[in-house]
C-alpha cells in the first residue's frame, strides 16, 4: 500500500504547488524540475489525477448505482414486486395449467426459475421466452388466442430480456473493465508506490525531484526549510483493522463474514479480487457483532485480495485482516 492516504493526495500536491509558486518568486524565474517541466506541467499532472479521481467516485456511486437500479427495475425487487418480472413469472405455470389443461406436456414442461442471481437473469428469461413461444403455437393450433398474463405478453418478456441483457453487460463492463482501469491509470500517475516501480513521471517522481532541486539550489535558506513533506511523517498511516473470513458457494458466489468495527454510518464494504471491484452497503450498528455479504460473480484465486471499508469518497478507512478460525455464522 501506498504511504500517502487517498484522501491527502490532493492536499499533498497542493502544498507542494503553492510552495513551488514561492520558490519561482525567490529565484526571480521559473524552476526546471527536467527538461521542458516545470510548475505548469506538475499542475497539469495534478488535474488529470484529480478528473481521474471525479470519474472513479462517478463510476462507483453514481453510474454502476444507477444501472443497477434500472436492472431490479425491470426484473423486481423480489418475486412480490407486480412490477417486475420476476412477480410475471411465477404467474406463467398456473396460467399455462389454465389454458392447456394439467396433461399437457407443455404444462409438465414449463421452466423453473432456478437460482436467481443478478448474471442469470437474461438466461432465465430466454427459457421462458423458448417455452412461451411453444405454448402460443399449441394455443394457435387449438384456434385459441396466445397466452397473456394479464396486460404481460411475450413480446415484453423479449423486450425484458432485452434490457435486462444490456443492463448486465454494462454492469460488467463497469465493474471489470472501465473501473478497475481507471483505478489502474490514477495509481499509475499518482506513483505512491515502491520506488523501482514507480514511473519517471508520475506526480511523487516529480515532487521528490522538486524537493532534491530546492535543497541544491537554496542550501539552508527559508525557502529550503519550509518544503512539505510529500510522504507523511513514520510513514504509512495507520489504520483501523477488523476480522473477517470467506467461503466459495455455488455460482460464483463469495460469502464474507466480519467482526463489526466501531465505524460511522455512511460507509461501504469494498471488495477486491483481481479485476474485479464491488461494494455494498456496510452497517455500523452493534460494533463487535457478526454481518454477512454475498459477492457475486467473483471467482477467487489462493485469497481474497482485499475486503476494506471505504467512505463516500473511496477512502479506505479500515482493512480487513483474514482470520481462518473466525467460524461462519450460523
Amino acid at each position: 500500500m501506498g504511504r500517502i492516504i487517498e484522501a491527502q493526495r490532493i492536499s499533498t500536491v497542493d502544498a507542494l504547488l503553492g510552495h513551488y509558486t514561492e520558490a519561482e518568486v525567490v529565484n526571480g524565474a521559473p524552476i526546471l524540475i527536467a527538461v521542458g517541466v516545470g510548475r505548469p506541467q506538475v499542475l497539469a499532472k495534478r488535474n488529470q489525477y484529480l478528473a481521474m479521481q471525479e470519474e472513479l467516485v462517478s463510476l462507483t456511486e453514481t453510474q454502476l448505482p444507477m444501472l443497477i437500479a434500472e436492472r431490479t427495475a425491470v426484473w423486481g425487487n423480489s418475486p412480490d414486486d407486480e412490477a417486475g418480472v420476476w412477480f410475471q413469472l411465477r404467474l406463467y405455470k398456473p396460467m399455462v395449467r389454465l389454458r392447456l389443461g394439467g396433461r399437457h406436456p407443455l404444462t409438465k414442461t414449463v421452466p423453473n426459475l432456478g437460482e436467481v442471481q443478478p448474471g442469470t437473469l437474461g438466461s432465465i428469461c430466454h427459457r421462458f421466452e423458448d417455452h412461451w413461444t411453444r405454448v402460443n403455437a399449441a394455443l394457435v393450433a387449438l384456434t385459441l388466442a396466445p397466452l397473456t398474463l394479464g396486460a404481460f405478453t411475450l413480446a415484453l418478456l423479449q423486450a425484458a430480456q432485452a434490457t435486462l441483457q444490456a443492463r448486465n453487460t454494462a454492469i460488467e463492463a463497469l465493474v471489470e473493465g472501465s473501473r478497475p482501469l481507471t483505478r489502474a491509470q490514477m495509481e499509475r500517475l499518482y506513483g505512491d508506490v515502491a520506488e523501482d516501480d514507480r514511473e519517471e513521471d508520475s506526480l511523487v517522481a516529480l515532487l521528490l525531484g522538486y524537493t532534491v532541486m530546492i535543497q541544491s539550489m537554496f542550501p539552508g535558506q527559508p525557502i529550503a526549510l519550509t518544503l512539505p513533506r510529500v510522504f507523511p511523517e513514520g510513514g504509512s498511516p495507520t489504520l483501523p483493522t477488523f476480522r473477517f473470513n470467506w467461503i466459495a458457494q455455488a455460482g460464483n458466489v463469495v460469502k464474507t463474514w466480519i467482526e463489526t468495527p466501531n465505524l460511522p454510518a455512511g460507509a461501504l464494504m469494498f471488495l477486491h479480487e483481481g479485476v474485479v471491484e464491488l461494494t455494498q452497503p456496510f452497517n455500523p450498528a452493534n460494533p463487535g457483532s457478526t454481518q454477512t455479504h454475498l459477492w457475486n460473480a467473483v471467482q477467487v484465486i489462493g485469497d481474497l485480495d482485499e475486503l476494506e471499508i471505504r467512505n463516500g469518497d473511496g477512502t479506505t478507512i479500515a482493512r480487513g485482516t483474514r482470520d481462518n478460525s473466525f467460524a461462519e455464522p450460523a
